[in-house]
């Protein structure tokens, strides 16, 4: 059964995009309004696919911490500088916040560090907090700040040893 179509949509075209419509429409035995109302329709789809869809790419690099600058737990025993890998910002868009996107790819960046750790000995993960929302967000994943006397400070690191408990806690 097909329904009444009732709406009217206009277009002009150059007459060399009409040739290639009518060849297209032909192709497909279809006519040309049937042919341009689909493949219009089909690419609005996609579109609208495009920007509702979440897009995730975590950065991140190897870096070093002076080991005269690092905490206790992150110097001790360890090279100078401090073999680290450094997490780039990570951000969620709002009309997704709270649905636990964050901190699974957080999980999965923790994982993959699991595996570079192996690979390149890295001691800690750090990164660096948009605002004081986002640190205290990122300590609740059992970052610290850089500077224990300055709980405030937007720099935190989670020791790689640390990365196991991390994931069982977010899981």
């Amino acid at each position: 059964m097909s329904t009444l179509k009732e709406e009217r949509l206009q277009i002009r075209v150059d007459p060399a995009d009409k040739a290639l419509l009518e060849r297209a429409a032909e192709a497909t035995h279809l006519s040309v309004s049937a042919f341009v109302v689909q493949a219009a329709a089909s690419r609005a789809e996609e579109i609208l696919a495009e920007r509702s869809s979440i897009r995730l790419s975590p950065e991140a690099a190897m870096t070093g911490i002076d080991r005269s600058a690092a905490p206790g737990a992150l110097a001790k025993h360890a090279p100078d500088p401090v073999p680290a890998l450094l997490l780039g910002r990570l951000a969620v868009d709002r009309r997704y916040a709270k649905l636990g996107i964050g901190t699974t790819l957080t999980a999965h960046v923790l994982a993959t560090a699991v595996e570079v750790n192996e690979k390149a000995a890295c001691r800690a993960i750090v990164v660096t907090a948009l605002n004081d929302r986002a640190r205290q967000w990122w300590e609740r994943l059992g970052f610290l700040p850089f500077d224990p006397d300055k709980p405030e400070q937007l720099d935190l690191f989670l020791l790689t040893s640390e990365i196991e408990a991390t994931l069982r806690a977010i899981r």
